[in-house]
């Protein structure tokens, strides 16, 4: 089926659903979010060394949060981000960088549970040990009727892979796993990195986090913005 089809089934079925963020993440009783900017123009962290050293970003993380004791810190849908300029984020074949963000990243501690948002089955359930990898990584299949798609989780910890192998069941509210910590998530802040995608494609136990900004429109019908599902004004 065209991506489009696919998309416009998706985005339509997407109009009924609400997911709530403590749906996603219960124990910590959050239900509104403060949007980061970590594009281009930001002033969280203004150069790559800033972005990469766990302390200043964690304590600038901290600073924002005691600002907004209430909220989970967010952002990242579709983002720019100049800060991705290492050779692992280079293209084959092209002089372009990878740095278009595909998913919305939450921000949060080490160890805080994630939660399914709705029934499905595993798919993937690896520990990718790559440096900026994922991590702790598992992707859900979901289908209600016509309408199937996937939820992928980055930056789990190692042990969160063990908990399920391809093709267990797992229903809405059960915990998929925890945050990792920066040795064992890729050597990331800990955060989720939470997308949504229409097809694998070719892909097996991967799938991109971030692409060429010439590819944007074909990877805008490939993994829809999570606030179709969140209906944040914020996010």
């Amino acid at each position: 089926m065209d991506e489009k089809l696919v998309f416009t089934k998706f985005k339509n079925w997407s109009e009924n659903q609400q997911v709530l963020f403590t749906d996603l993440f219960p124990t910590i009783q959050k239900k509104e979010i403060f949007h980061i900017d970590l594009s281009i123009n930001n002033t969280t962290v203004k150069t790559e060394a800033e972005f990469n050293n766990p302390t200043f970003f964690e304590n600038k993380l901290s600073e924002i949060q005691n600002l907004h004791p209430t909220k989970i810190i967010t952002g990242g849908y579709l983002e720019k981000r100049a800060l991705y300029t290492s050779d692992i984020y280079n293209a084959k074949n092209s002089s372009e960088k990878r740095n278009i963000h595909l998913g919305v990243d939450f921000w949060l501690p080490k160890n805080t549970p994630i939660h399914a948002i709705f029934d499905g089955k595993i798919v993937c359930s690896v520990h990718q040990k790559d440096h900026k990898g994922y991590g702790g990584f598992i992707i859900l299949k979901h289908t209600f009727n016509a309408v199937e798609f996937y939820t992928l989780y980055g930056h789990l910890s190692a042990k969160s892979t063990l908990k399920y192998k391809t093709g267990d069941s797992i229903k809405k509210g059960e915990e998929i796993g925890i945050l990792g910590n920066y040795i064992e998530n890729g050597k990331w802040v800990p955060h989720l990195h939470f997308q949504i995608m229409l097809s694998l494609m070719h892909y097996k136990n991967d799938f991109p986090g971030v692409v060429l900004e010439s590819e944007i429109e074909f990877w805008k019908n490939q993994c829809p913005n999570p606030n179709l599902l969140f209906k944040s004004h914020e996010l």
